[in-house]
C-alpha cells in the first residue's frame, strides 16, 4: 500500500512540473558589420540584453550568479519591437532570466563570445539569440 502511495504521490508531481519551452540560437561570432552597426557597436566585456517582441506587462528579472539585477513589468513597443534592454558586465559565472514561468540559465562559457542577447516571446515560447551584431531600433 505504501509502495502505491509513493508511485500516485511521485506521478502527480511529475505531471506537474513546468515545461521549459524555449529556443536559443547562436549567430555569426565574427559577423560582417554594415557602417551603421560599426557606429552603435559596444566594446568592452559586456553583453547587451535587450527584450524584443511580444511582451505585454510581462514580470522579468535577470540575476547575475544569485543577485537580481533587472526585475520589471515590460510592454514591448510596437512601433519600434523592443520592451526594455539591460547592459550587463560578463562577469557572472550564471546569468539566469525569469520570464512568465520559464527560468532560462546561460553560463558563462556559453554567452563569452558575444555582446548581445535577443530575447522575444510569442505565446508560451520564448526566443533567445546570441549575436555580435547590433540591432537598430527606430
Amino acid at each position: 500500500m505504501k509502495k502505491i502511495i509513493l508511485f500516485l504521490i511521485v506521478s502527480f508531481f511529475c505531471q506537474c512540473q513546468q515545461r521549459h519551452n524555449y529556443i536559443l540560437s547562436k549567430e555569426d561570432t565574427k559577423p560582417a558589420l554594415t557602417e551603421l552597426q560599426k557606429k552603435i557597436d559596444i566594446k568592452g566585456n559586456f553583453i547587451n540584453i535587450f527584450f524584443e517582441s511580444y511582451f505585454d506587462n510581462e514580470k522579468v528579472s535577470l540575476q547575475c550568479d544569485s543577485k537580481e539585477i533587472f526585475n520589471k513589468s515590460i510592454t514591448t513597443d510596437n512601433t519600434i519591437n523592443l520592451a526594455d534592454y539591460y547592459l550587463q558586465k560578463l562577469s557572472c559565472e550564471k546569468l539566469t532570466a525569469n520570464i512568465r514561468n520559464q527560468k532560462i540559465l546561460l553560463k558563462k562559457k556559453d554567452i563569452l563570445n558575444y555582446k548581445y542577447l535577443y530575447i522575444s516571446k510569442k505565446n508560451d515560447s520564448v526566443s533567445l539569440v546570441l549575436s555580435n551584431a547590433p540591432r537598430t531600433y527606430y
